[in-house]
């Protein structure tokens, strides 16, 4: 793969912009505004050196992590900056790509920027997420499935590589996600997740989070071959009788925009829209495959059910 070559002309002063490193952390004006503790920083810096950026005069900065665990995916997941934010990107992207990253992400999460502002930094509406949420769940009930749910060790690297090979298969490259993300998620407080069997054949998984009388449905796969055939409701239907189990009484989820098939299933189970919750994704690709065409071809719609 070659790197793709910026037409664009390069900012002015980006020799201002200093590389942060962790001896940097303590110049910073972290507080409660900008959302991000110091030992949050240094995890990031140590884990993914050599990406995050800041400048010296103004003490603006931009915080850089590996997007779901993936190295190939940047995520500036703080950009703290209201003089010179186009600066700190492109400082930032510049050493992504020095680092072989493949794309650099920006995540509408917590601050809305307009959209000259990513227009200005070469960055493209990616994907647009949409929330629902199920104010009410039924109580769990015996039903008849073809699929067999079977609980899934996270320290099992063997489970971790058989929900990744479904992962894989089920998502578009930018929702993929590493054996490090389904660890770390694993063993997060709350979570669950299942393999899904059709016979002795892993088809599905499905993870959810619970947490007082709260539960998400995080994710619901099953290989592209048996899609349309109904098992990703059954995966839905167990979700939902596992989360009331936990003591679930409303259950929120999100999916693409782009994923009509999702939405209409959801909405059957009486999932309704919650707006407040949108968010959307934008970037840049950085490099391109050998005939020319972008990385991005590899993104779009999934269908897992």
């Amino acid at each position: 793969m070659a790197l793709r070559t910026d037409q664009r002309a390069p900012l002015q002063a980006t020799d201002r912009v200093r590389t942060l490193t962790d001896a940097n952390v303590g110049s910073l004006r972290l507080n409660w505004q900008t959302k991000i503790e110091p030992e949050e920083v240094r995890r990031i810096l140590f884990s993914y050196p050599g990406r995050s950026v800041w400048l010296p005069d103004t003490l603006e900065f931009a915080i850089v992590a590996p997007w779901r665990h993936r190295s190939e995916i940047a995520n500036i997941r703080h950009l703290v900056a209201v003089r010179h934010p186009e600066l700190l990107v492109e400082a930032a992207v510049e050493r992504c790509a020095a680092e072989r990253a493949e794309l650099v992400i920006s995540i509408e999460l917590e601050e809305v920027r307009r959209p000259a502002f990513y227009q200005s930094i070469g960055f493209h509406l990616l994907e647009e997420v949409v929330t629902y949420e199920l104010d009410r769940l039924p109580p769990p009930a015996r039903r008849s499935s073809r699929l067999r749910f079977l609980p899934v060790d996270p320290s099992d690297a063997r489970a971790r590589a058989t929900l990744r090979s479904i992962d894989q298969a089920a998502f578009p490259w930018l929702w993929r996600n590493s054996d490090l993300e389904f660890e770390t998620y694993g063993f997060t407080p709350g979570v669950e997740l299942f393999l899904g069997l059709l016979g002795d054949r892993p088809v599905s998984y499905v993870g959810l989070t619970t947490y007082l009388g709260w539960g998400h449905l995080d994710r619901v796969a099953v290989l592209p071959e048996l899609q349309g055939q109904g098992l990703g409701r059954e995966g839905v239907t167990f979700a939902l009788d596992r989360l009331a189990m936990q003591g679930a009484r409303r259950v929120g989820l999100s999916t693409q925009r782009s994923n009509v098939h999702s939405q209409h299933l959801y909405e059957r189970f009486g999932f309704r829209r919650a707006w407040g919750n949108d968010y959307r994704v934008y970037g840049r690709y950085l490099r391109q495959s050998d005939d020319g065409s972008e990385l991005n071809g590899r993104v779009g719609a999934s269908d897992p059910f």
